[in-house]
This record gives C-alpha cells, structure tokens and sequence, in this order.
C-alpha cells in the first residue's frame, strides 16, 4: 500500500462540496479556518467532510498515539489560538503522560520541541493529505469538543513516511462513516468571585517562591489573570503599549538574547526556547521567520499587553503577556534561564524599557 492509497475513506455531500468549491473559487487565499466560518461549520467538520482534503479519522487512543509519535522523526508542529500561531521543527520525543488531565509532557533533548498538552480536552483527531501546487503533504490534527484545532503535526522531507502509514493504519477509527459529534463554542467569559480580598492576594502575590504557583493563585481567589492584574498594582503588573513588541523582538533579535515564547489553547501548550533572527511585519501579522520557528502574532485581534513580575526564590521573573478582547492570552513572553538561576538581566531590560514612554 502506498502513503496516498492510504486514504480511502468515501464521503456523500456533493452539495457541501459544491459550495466549498465557489467559496475557494471566489476567494483562493481563504484561510481553512476562515472558509469553516463562512460554512458555519468547525474545523474538525471541515476535516471529517473532506474539504479540501482526505482525512481518516482516528480512534480516541490519544495517549498511546501520542507515545508512537517519536517514530515519525523529523515533523513541523503546529499549535495555534485565535490570535497566535506557533510552529516549531524537531523530534517529537520523550513522551510523558499521566494526571488527572491526561497530561502529556513532551520535551525532546535538543529543546527544540517543547510542549504540555491536556489530552482529556482532545476530542477528534485525523490523518490528513492535502494536494498542494508542490505536491502533497501530509498531517496528522487533532481538535477539541468544540472541533477547534489544538495540534496539527506535519510531514517533513526527512521524517519517516513508513512509520506515518504504521501510525495511521493502527489508530484509524474502526468506523470511518461513525457520526462526528461537535459542540457548539460558547464565547461567554468565565465566572468569576464577585469580592476578592485585595490585600490577601497581593500577599499570595508576594510570598510566591516559584513561578507555577500562580496558576494556583487564580484559582484560590477565583480570578481572571487581567483582573489579578489590575488588583496586585503596579509593583508586580503594569500594562504596555502593545505596539511596541515590534521593537522588543527585534531588539532581542539584534542582541542575540535567548527568550522563551509559549502559545496556548485549551488543549496544549507550546513553547520555544533560544534566540531569534528575522522579525517580519506583513499587513496586520507580527511575524518571526526562523528556519525551525515561526511565530504569527495577529496584532489587530490583541487588545492589552501586560509586563508581569512574579517573585521566585531566585528573584523577581518579568514576563510580557498578550491578552485579547475577551481576556483570553493569546502568547506569552520570557527570558531563557536556567531552572534555580536568576532572570537574564538583558531580557529584563528589554521588557521593562516597554513602560518608557
């Protein structure tokens, strides 16, 4: 069997398909994302109705699918949120999963590949070939209850073909026509306590020996990160003009300063560690354009940015936080260091410059 003769999965919606063909017709360039809005339908359905694509659609075995994901050996992975797109070349390799989140931790030895991801939030995943002007390519995507993308992982020229099909043959669905079952996205805000004891918090704020203790900190008080914000004051948060990240990247990329840059969406967490080089701007995208990371930051859909200090025993840790309209943090921003060392003293500069007017 060849990789293409691989998907065989037959699918009945000549009219979807009809209506697909215009929209891309009338508009080449759409984004998929885009083109399942105008459908009014998700991603995922989009995928599982083969528009634009093949796709064979997965078993729920995401924990052991993730643990064969090594075999595949050189892969670009991609994790995205509505606003922040972050892509990152590497090996997929020492795979952990455990906890009550179904927590897969994956860190591969060169640093390159980077990633926390909550496999009870992974609810479809697919083998996809798409035809491109070039040829085809292939992907293996993964998508929430509500069919949005958490991960999409795609083939390189170097990775292993072989173990894609062994991959695929092993954990398709043993119904390719079983009913895809979509929640509709809720876009309503969080709950949160309607009293908070200002000054309890700003002491939790200040007693903080470690930066992971903050999650738990907004969970105590039952606060949004933004409104956490706004209540410890301008000691530990302060907002920044956000176009001024332009400057920032580019600045850490004049001094070669290593930086950790997370992207994040209900599923998973992606990160790149090291430095930068190519800042590129094009329309309403801030772009970094790296051979094996990019980053694509849509600044018209980022309404706040914030410069966060969290106390840690090895002193203070500065952070630059991307927020949206709706409170969601669409990327985040650090300087490289070493677990028990201090914060890198230039990065520091860098962030706090961004309060100078």
């Amino acid at each position: 069997m060849s990789i293409k003769t691989l998907f065989d999965r037959s699918i009945d919606n000549a009219s979807l398909q009809e209506k697909y063909a215009a929209l891309k017709q009338d508009q080449p360039n759409m984004r998929q994302r885009d083109v399942a809005t105008q459908l009014e339908m998700s991603e995922a359905e989009m995928v599982y109705e083969q528009l634009g694509v093949q796709s064979l659609y997965f078993n729920d075995d995401f924990a052991n699918l993730l643990k064969d994901l090594p075999s595949l050996g050189y892969v670009m992975i991609l994790l995205r949120n509505d606003f922040a797109v972050h892509e990152r070349k590497g090996v997929y390799e020492n795979v952990k999963v455990g906890g009550p989140m179904g927590m897969g931790l994956i860190i591969s030895s060169d640093n390159r590949i980077d990633l926390r991801l909550f496999l009870k939030r992974w609810k479809h995943g697919f083998a996809v070939q798409e035809t491109l002007p070039n040829g085809s390519r292939f992907s293996l995507q993964f998508y929430d209850e509500n069919g949005v993308a958490i991960q999409k992982l795609y083939l390189q020229e170097s990775s292993n073909v072989e173990a894609y099909m062994s991959l695929v043959t092993k954990y398709r669905h043993s119904n390719q026509q079983v009913r895809l079952s979509i929640v509709k996205r809720s876009e309503g805000v969080a709950s949160e306590a309607q009293e908070i004891d200002q000054m309890a918090l700003y002491q939790d704020w200040s007693n903080m020996t470690d930066v992971h203790q903050f999650v738990g900190l907004l969970k105590k008080y039952a606060v949004s990160r933004e409104r956490a914000f706004d209540l410890v004051g301008e000691e530990y948060a302060q907002p920044f003009d956000i176009g001024k990240l332009k400057e920032v990247l580019i600045t850490v990329a004049d001094q070669q300063v290593p930086i950790m840059c997370f992207v994040g969406n209900k599923g998973g967490i992606q990160i790149h560690s090291g430095v930068i080089h190519s800042i590129v701007e094009k329309g309403d995208w801030l772009n970094i354009l790296d051979p094996e990371f990019n980053l694509h930051l849509l600044m018209s859909g980022i309404n706040r940015g914030w410069l966060i200090r969290k106390p840690t025993s090895d002193g203070i840790i500065t952070s630059l936080e991307l927020y949206d309209g709706t409170g969601n943090q669409v990327a985040q921003f650090f300087g490289k260091r070493i677990e028990k060392s201090p914060e890198n003293k230039d990065w520091r500069a860098i962030a706090e410059a961004t309060l100078v007017s």
